[in-house]
C-alpha cells in the first residue's frame, strides 16, 4: 500500500501539542523519519510566528516546512517562500476602533521576527500573549510599530471575530480577515490570508495540491485548512463548527491524537 497523501499539515495548540504545550520528541522523530523516507513533507500551519516555532521544534525545524501567522508568512526548509502583510495605517485604525468599542485589552502585533505589546495593559495579560510570540517587546505608543506587519492578535472573546471583520471592512478599502484562534483570542490578517490559502501557495511551490494533503486542526482558524485538504481531521477536543467541516475526527490532543492517526496510516503502508 502507498500512503494516500504527500504532505501532512498540523495546527499546534489544541492539536499537535498536548495541554502542557508539549509533544513526544522520540515518537515524532520516528514518524518524521518515516515520512522523509517516503518523500512526505511535514508542515506546521500555525498562528504562531516562525521565530516561536523554531523554538518549539528545535533540531526538527530544519526538516519541516511552515505556514506561520495563519498563512501570512511561508517557510520552506528555513527559507522564506512568501509573505502577505497588513497595511500599517489600517493596523493603527483597527487597534483604535477595537479598543474604543470593546475596551483596552492585551493586543499583540507581529512584525517579521518580533511581536509588539503595549505597556498600558497588565503584565499578566501581556504575558499570556507573549508566550506565543517567541520574541516580543513592550512599546508605549502604537505609532512606534514597524512598517511590515503580518498579524494582530486581540486577547478578547473570540465570538466577536466576525463583528470586528464586518465593522472594519464596511469602512475601509483595504480588507481584513478575523479568526477565532482560541476562546479568548482573535487573530487578524489581511483579507484572503488563512491557513488554507497559505497551504495552497506552499504546496504549489512543491508541485502539489489539496488532494495530496492530510490536515489536522481544532480551532476556527483551521477551518479553511480542513476544507482545502482531501483528508481532513478535526480533533475530538475541537470546536463543534470545526468538526462539521472535517471529514474525520482524530482522538483528542491529550490522547496524542495526531500521532495515533499518522501511525495508523504508516502501519497500513507497511502491509
Amino acid at each position: 500500500m502507498t500512503l494516500p497523501f504527500k504532505a501532512v499539515a498540523v495546527d499546534m495548540d489544541g492539536t499537535f501539542l498536548d495541554d502542557r504545550k508539549q509533544f513526544n520528541h522520540k515518537e515524532f522523530d520516528q514518524i518524521l523519519t518515516e515520512f522523509e523516507q517516503r518523500g512526505v513533507h511535514f508542515i506546521v500551519a500555525s498562528e504562531r510566528p516562525y521565530v516561536r516555532l523554531k523554538q518549539d521544534f528545535g533540531k526538527f525545524a530544519s526538516r519541516m516546512d511552515f505556514v506561520t501567522l495563519n498563512g501570512s508568512r511561508l517557510i520552506i526548509k528555513g527559507q522564506e517562500a512568501g509573505s502577505y502583510l497588513l497595511n500599517r495605517d489600517d493596523v493603527l485604525k483597527l487597534i483604535h476602533d477595537v479598543h474604543v468599542k470593546y475596551g483596552e485589552m492585551a493586543t499583540m502585533v507581529f512584525g517579521r521576527d518580533i511581536a509588539y505589546l503595549h505597556s498600558n495593559v497588565e503584565k499578566d495579560e501581556r504575558d499570556f500573549l507573549a508566550y506565543f510570540a517567541g520574541n516580543s517587546t513592550v512599546i508605549n505608543d502604537w505609532n512606534d510599530l514597524p512598517d511590515k506587519i503580518y498579524q494582530i492578535t486581540f486577547g478578547m472573546d473570540s465570538s466577536k471575530a466576525a463583528e470586528i471583520e464586518r465593522d472594519f471592512n464596511s469602512k475601509h478599502d483595504n480588507q481584513i480577515s478575523a479568526f477565532a484562534s482560541a476562546t479568548f483570542a482573535i487573530d487578524v490578517n489581511t483579507q484572503g490570508v488563512n491557513k488554507g490559502a497559505g497551504l495552497k501557495h506552499l504546496l504549489e511551490k512543491m508541485g502539489m495540491t489539496g488532494d495530496d494533503l492530510i490536515a489536522f486542526g481544532d480551532g476556527g482558524n483551521d477551518i479553511d485548512m480542513l476544507k482545502f485538504a482531501k483528508y481532513s481531521y478535526a480533533m475530538a477536543n475541537g470546536m463543534d463548527k470545526v468538526k462539521k467541516q472535517a471529514k474525520y475526527i482524530a482522538p483528542a490532543n491529550t490522547e496524542n491524537g495526531v500521532f495515533k492517526v499518522l501511525q495508523k496510516y504508516l502501519a497500513e503502508d507497511k502491509k
